[in-house]
């Protein structure tokens, strides 16, 4: 009788300890952006091609979220790969793309960096369809630095302040989730 009290008090003091990696992960790559955005207003050539690399960084992240959260669920982590590496090439061939399109003339630096920072938001948000709201919210957060970037000539703290927004709302849908969780431990055990 005293041994689901016992497992559910041990998974809510487990869940307190656990280390959130999926926030690093999304602390990184909001920094990452943060850093990419500074890079296209200071050197416009150059971060064509950081955001170029921050795909396959994307990529990784995505695979690794994706894995921690199904790898006890019997999904296959082959069909996972797939669907990532065909959505991320996609995502890199349009930035293929749209450097051609720069080079044939038909975009300057200022709007091909746009379109790029508008590419990697739109792969990031659909990226979270399968692996879960963290990349649907920086797909947001990078939709936002775009709309910035566009409108605004002063925006690094205006970025800066959406990132810590950004961070604070991933905490609190976070929190929301750790304490859903357990409750339904506890819903089961009583069962």
């Amino acid at each position: 009788m005293n041994l689901p009290f016992n497992l559910s008090q041990t998974a809510v003091i487990k869940s307190l300890k656990t280390i959130r990696l999926d926030f690093y992960i999304f602390a990184v790559l909001i920094f990452l952006s943060i850093l990419g955005v500074g890079i296209a207003d200071a050197f416009e050539t150059p971060a064509h091609w950081y955001w170029m690399g921050m795909v396959p960084v994307y990529f990784a992240a995505c695979i690794f979220l994706e894995w921690q959260a199904i790898r006890h669920s019997g999904k296959s982590l082959r069909d996972i790969l797939l669907w990532q590496t065909q959505h991320w090439l996609g995502v890199l061939a349009a930035f293929f793309l749209t450097f051609k399109l720069r080079e044939i003339g038909s975009l300057d630096n200022q709007a091909t960096g746009l379109i790029l920072l508008l590419l990697l938001a739109l792969g990031t948000f659909l990226a979270g369809i399968t692996t879960g709201w963290l990349f649907r919210l920086l797909g947001i957060f990078l939709g936002i630095n775009l709309i910035m970037v566009a409108y605004m000539e002063h925006y690094v703290a205006v970025t800066i302040a959406s990132a810590a927004a950004m961070l604070l709302l991933y905490h609190y849908l976070a929190k929301s989730l750790d304490l859903a969780i357990p409750e339904r431990g506890l819903d089961d055990a009583a069962d």
